[in-house]
């Protein structure tokens, strides 16, 4: 392997600046990957690391072979995955405070029919047969219906039947 190939070893930052002379939209790489190191999301947007254009000016200077323009893509990634979290969370909460209201209406309209049906309830269990509308049957109409419908459903019964079982019927008394 030729020593071209090997990339050479990252040194210690020596705070000397050329990375920020070299950047062309006026950032401060070397502040930027103090804060992405520390994973201070705060001050890696004051320094405006969105406005990076990744052009690799700053690691191509560093005399300590930091690689810059690695560290900085990581960092805007981080900060994309971030707000995709904090979109989610948003709307998850919104789901939920919508969840919540509706619940809550629900709640609320089943305790006003509750409440109209006991009042209701209560009006009927006061008032005679004649005033709620109900009409008073004795047994003997209760159980004339009873036989009209086992007659009809007998009725009903030997029409499915085949026309031999309908002559048989007619024919025994």
């Amino acid at each position: 392997m030729s020593a071209e190939t090997v990339p050479p070893l990252q040194r210690p930052c020596i705070h000397c600046g050329d990375c920020a002379r070299a950047c062309p939209a006026a950032l401060d790489p070397q502040a930027l990957f103090f804060a992405l190191v520390a994973e201070d999301w705060p001050a890696v947007q004051r320094g405006r690391l969105d406005a990076c254009t990744e052009c690799n000016r700053c690691g191509e200077v560093c005399p300590s072979h930091i690689p810059l323009l690695d560290w900085l893509r990581w960092g805007k990634t981080e900060l994309r995955r971030q707000q995709w979290m904090r979109e989610r969370a948003d709307a998850a909460r919104a789901r939920h405070e919508a969840r919540k209201a509706r619940l809550s209406r629900e709640r609320g309209q089943r305790e006003a029919a509750r409440t109209t049906r006991s009042a209701q309830a209560e009006v009927i269990a006061r008032a005679t047969p004649d005033q709620a509308g109900a009409t008073v049957i004795d047994k003997a109409d209760v159980m004339a219906a009873i036989a009209r419908g086992r007659a009809h459903r007998e009725a009903l019964a030997r029409a499915k039947r085949s026309p031999a079982a309908r002559r048989d019927d007619k024919d025994t008394p």
